[in-house]
């Protein structure tokens, strides 16, 4: 009855590190340069177990999945610290409280028992190797994964009801840079003995579980390397679990030390320093255990550049290709007819559509918002990409000599690259827009001013500039022994496909790039959209739930269209692509998609209808 009267509190202000703003400046470029390293090691280390074979083993199956864990973890942390740092006011939902608590608490279980796994898959290895193979299938050890994620997921959704059920009204202010227990267990005026009883029993019952397979599986794991005749035999057993060993004593002591005390013995400024290193230094770390302290890790990079020496050694020798001869569609003279008017209407739609949708949102007052100044922005990229490819397309069709020169075709991937990777990044900064005017109303214009929205844009197109640059380095440096492209533009599986050099430096490059560009993308736009479900379904009145709704209804759209097909052309394997589907899939996500997004954001769009009436009315009386 008492909590009635106390105030909810529908939001935190995350203290952080310091108030001071020259410590602030050092403090944001550390901890971008940790990010930084903590996305460069990991996603290296998951691709090179990707495209070495000899690492296709359970461990490394593991160990790809810890770093996956850890960039997890790493990006949900970073991000609040960074909103410490350079923001003003420095607040985070309740609800984006929970969800941040959530998610970090899922991670951080699930590492435990992968950690777990990883010490009976070395158990099972050293101990009864005959059976290992059969014992560690690839079923079993997908099972493995997901009954990790499985128990991490139950055990964060315990916690998480558990804590944010208590009342807060001592303060709204942590005095941390993330939602952590104890933190959050300071603020709260309600009996915090039940919670505190739940979350010391869920912490056991993960840690407890996992301590315990790993200690027995090391006993045993001891036992069978003593019986070892051979010292040389006893070390190359033992350095097998050096890497597991070093990553374990590293997050166990952190952690434990953090979350297993009584809370009347914490001191939050101590916590910091703790959990700044479980949350950003060891997953900065392992890559270099798993790396350093393992040899078939280290032999297998030594081969990526022994593969990489060879390849620009036997250049030497080879007959320079200078130009590319593009296959296109078909050779049916007929067919070709159709296809070139087709794709010429297309093109006609694309420009008519995108323009007309920027002249609109720029002689309407009405729609001079962030929002459709990013529309109008995503309709000049759709213009750009689309005019880079319909001319190489339509060459395809009507001319005898399909010719386009190396340069040309290095300056023509160059330019799509930027185009896509800005989309995404746009698509992104959309769904940040969307989810400050429907989570913070009232700070919306203050925020998402003019400049920042400039700012957005033009570092939209820094970052896919990089992107661009370090992609057609690595695949224009290759050697081509064939020319002919069977394609209808310079896309990158056709273009590497005719390499007579090692391509798979060039393969990990281009599927890290994808990956951190899409990854980080699609983590934005799930965490924004994840917040406006959350304020949405606060709203008592449907109407203007509806209401609420209906403005991310056309981008929700156009995100779902545009990753849909461009994750399923670059993410998957090389070895499952078909040049047609290819074909087919390019076409949709290259001309389809600029010739539907005009109509996504008209059709879709209450405001840019009634813009366009407006305009339509005032011609009428003008006449």
């Amino acid at each position: 009855m008492a909590e009635r009267n106390h105030t909810a509190v529908t939001e935190f202000v995350l203290l952080g590190f310091t108030q001071d703003p020259k410590l602030q400046v050092i403090l944001l470029v550390m901890f971008l340069l940790i990010y930084l390293l903590i996305l460069v090691g990991n996603l290296t280390l998951i691709t090179l177990i990707r495209t070495d074979s000899r690492l296709h083993t359970p461990m490394y199956f593991f160990i790809s999945n810890l770093a996956l864990l850890n960039v997890g973890y790493a990006t949900i942390i970073t991000s609040s610290i960074l909103i410490t740092l350079v923001s003003a006011r420095k607040v985070i939902l309740f609800s984006g409280c929970a969800l941040q608590f959530f998610f970090l608490c899922i991670a951080l279980s699930c590492e435990c028992y992968l950690l777990g796994v990883m010490a009976f898959d070395r158990f099972t290895a050293i101990c009864n190797p005959l059976l290992y193979s059969v014992v560690m299938s690839k079923r079993f050890c997908v099972l493995l994964v997901l009954g990790s994620y499985l128990v991490g997921c139950m055990n964060a959704v315990v916690q998480t009801i558990f804590i944010f059920r208590l009342s807060f009204c001592h303060s709204n202010v942590i005095n941390h840079f993330f939602c952590d227990v104890p933190a959050l267990l300071k603020l709260s005026c309600s009996d915090t003995r039940i919670t505190d009883i739940v979350h010391f029993t869920c912490t056991a019952v993960v840690v407890t579980p996992t301590i315990l397979i790993i200690l027995i599986s090391y006993i045993y794991i001891v036992v069978a390397i003593l019986r070892i005749n051979s010292a040389m035999g006893q070390r190359k057993a033992f350095s097998t679990c050096a890497s597991h060993l070093a990553a374990i004593s590293i997050f166990y002591r952190t952690g434990s030390f953090m979350y297993l005390p009584p809370s009347s013995k914490y001191l939050l400024d101590h916590d910091k320093i703790i959990s700044l290193f479980y949350t950003l230094v060891i997953p900065m770390l392992n890559p270099l255990i798993y790396s350093l302290r393992n040899k078939e890790v280290k032999e297998a990079f030594m081969r990526m550049l022994d593969r990489k020496i060879y390849s620009q050694m036997g250049e030497r020798n080879r007959t320079l290709v200078t130009e590319f001869i593009l296959l296109g569609f078909t050779d049916n003279l007929k067919l070709q007819v159709t296809l070139f008017v087709v794709f010429l209407l297309i093109y006609f739609l694309i420009l008519m559509g995108n323009l007309t949708l920027v002249t609109l949102i720029r002689i309407d007052a009405r729609l001079h918002a962030p929002m459709y100044f990013f529309i109008s922005n995503l309709a000049l990229l759709d213009v750009g990409y689309s005019t880079i490819i319909i001319p190489s397309t339509l060459m395809t069709f009507v001319a005898r000599s399909k010719v386009i020169s190396v340069t040309g075709c290095t300056v023509q991937f160059f330019f799509f690259s930027i185009a896509i990777s800005c989309e995404c990044w746009l698509l992104s900064v959309m769904a940040y827009d969307r989810f400050m005017a429907i989570c913070s109303p009232l700070l919306y214009t203050v925020i998402m001013s003019k400049w920042f929205c400039v700012l957005l844009v033009l570092g939209s197109y820094f970052m896919s500039c990089l992107n661009s640059m370090v992609q057609t380095a690595f695949i224009f440096r290759l050697s081509f022994c064939d020319a002919y492209i069977d394609h209808f533009f310079c896309d990158v599986p056709p273009i590497v496909k005719l390499s007579c050099s090692d391509t798979r430096l060039t393969d990990i490059v281009h599927f890290t790039c994808a990956t951190m560009l899409v990854t980080t993308t699609i983590l934005i736009i799930l965490i924004s959209y994840m917040y406006i479900l959350v304020t949405i379904l606060r709203i008592n009145s449907a109407k203007d739930q509806r209401k609420a709704f209906s403005t991310c209804a056309s981008h929700l759209t156009a995100v779902t269209i545009f990753y849909g097909t461009g994750s399923f052309m670059y993410l998957r394997p090389s070895s499952k692509s078909s040049m047609d589907q290819d074909k087919i899939i390019s076409v949709f996500y290259t001309l389809v998609i600029p010739m539907l997004n005009p109509l996504i954001y008209t059709l879709r769009n209450k405001e840019v209808k009634e813009a366009f009436r407006r305009i339509r009315e005032r011609k009428v009386f003008s006449l």
